[in-house]
């Protein structure tokens, strides 16, 4: 059985976010940049699923950083730090389990991650509307967003340059947010 890792949410301020990316404020600017690709935005709804407050998966991605900014219902946004180093591959990468934080983000907050946090997002509400400011490469599509969890296979197939570890499978833990 795997540990459960207790987090609760909170909401989204810039000092507390400010360890995992940044918060859109009034009058400052906010960068995003992708060292292949381009930078892209789309427009991405996840639905209410059951067991959504207990995830085993994250991603990362270190050739982008990347933006959430739900327009219609909340978004909670799951972070850890960036791993200090990316030798041995996702399966090696430092994951902080003291560090992970889960952030209400409300509609017209835009929250912006560094490139290497480790990320997953979801909605406890009824479905969340909301903007993705990513990477695409030419020809490909918008993000499959809340169809590919638990498949990290085939959602690694889809864009090669995100990781998606299957915390559970690897460190014998999942993250289990408190509301």
């Amino acid at each position: 059985m795997a540990e459960h890792v207790k987090v609760k949410i909170k909401p989204l301020t810039a000092e507390a976010f400010a360890p995992y990316g940044k918060v859109l404020e009034q009058k400052k600017l906010i960068y995003p940049e992708v060292e292949e690709g381009r930078v892209a935005m789309e427009m991405l709804s996840f639905q209410y699923r059951p067991n959504a407050r207990i995830m085993d998966q994250m991603a990362i991605h270190f050739s982008y950083n990347q933006t959430f900014i739900p327009v219609q219902g909340s978004l909670i946004l799951v972070v850890a730090p960036p791993p200090d180093s990316r030798e041995g591959g996702p399966e090696e990468y430092a994951f902080d389990y003291d560090n992970v934080a889960a952030f209400n983000v409300d509609p017209g907050q835009a929250a912006f991650i560094y490139k290497g946090t480790w990320h997953n997002a979801l909605t406890l509400g009824q479905e969340c509307s909301f903007i993705n400011v990513t990477r695409k490469n030419a020809g490909e599509g918008t993000s499959p967003a809340g169809e590919m969890e638990g498949k990290i296979e085939q959602a690694h197939a889809v864009r090669s340059y995100v990781e998606f570890v299957d915390m559970k499978k690897r460190d014998g833990r999942v993250i289990e947010l408190e509301v």
